[in-house]
């Protein structure tokens, strides 16, 4: 904390904004106690030690520190695994909670997709559950490549993924992007040579509207419409009315 100038705020500042470095513990040395009232961006440090301090007192220190780091680490790694689906690599339901509570405004309009696999456990009973590991592994993938890495991607149940499309408003746009993935996956070959399908549907949540669960209620009324209609589409929820593509 000693550094001339702005040097350690700099030094810290640095450390603070670049993500990659968030994760790295902070010990500073300041000159003495008596001095911490002038330097209270030591306090924004995880530990600080006062000069002329014992060489073993400073290893024991960041010892400290490294110590709780790796355990902080282990414990994300951890909370990670328990909110991901390990088939398909995407959150489960327990995740999805969790990425649902950390939406703001700044992420509305979105939209909430629902899919659901057609014919999944005829696919299990008549080729094997590998088939249908497959059929759901292809469907996650299809989902990361036909969406944006900060859009929330779901497996919700057996057969049933959840996609949040951020920031998106256009009805028209909602629609051709829930159409796109039903076509792509038709393209999904079952063993005996048929090709897979899956139907969606689809609750926009507005600008000035409040988040909560019930979306997935109204993408899950949607996709009843679409299944009922006909397998393989998308169907948008709109007060008692949809849209099919």
């Amino acid at each position: 904390m000693t550094l001339p100038g702005d040097g350690a705020a700099s030094v810290l500042k640095a450390l603070r904004q670049e993500p990659a470095l968030w994760q790295i513990p902070v010990l500073a040395t300041i000159p003495s106690g008596d001095k911490m009232e002038e330097l209270p961006l030591a306090l924004e440090t995880d530990d600080f030690l006062c000069k002329c301090h014992p060489l073993f007192d400073l290893h024991r220190r960041v010892q400290r520190l490294v110590d709780i780091a790796s355990f902080r680490r282990r414990e994300s790694i951890l909370q990670d695994e328990a909110n991901r689906d390990p088939l398909t690599g995407l959150l489960n339901r327990r995740g999805l909670q969790a990425a649902m509570a950390s939406l703001s405004e700044g992420d509305l309009p979105l939209a909430v997709c629902l899919f659901d696999l057609d014919d999944l456990k005829k696919v299990n009973d008549t080729h094997g559950h590998d088939a249908g590991d497959r059929m759901l592994r292809a469907f996650a993938d299809l989902l990361r490549r036909q969406t944006r890495a900060e859009d929330i991607h779901c497996r919700y149940g057996g057969d049933e993924f959840v996609v949040i499309l951020k920031q998106i408003s256009s009805l028209e746009t909602i629609l051709r992007k829930g159409g796109n993935i039903c076509q792509a996956f038709h393209g999904f070959q079952l063993p005996d040579g048929s090709c897979a399908t899956c139907s969606g549907g689809i609750a926009l949540c507005g600008s000035h509207e409040k988040l909560s669960e019930e979306l997935i209620s109204r993408a899950d009324a949607a996709l009843y419409q679409a299944k009922q209609g006909h397998k393989g589409t998308c169907c948008l929820w709109k007060a008692g009315e949809k849209t099919e593509r």
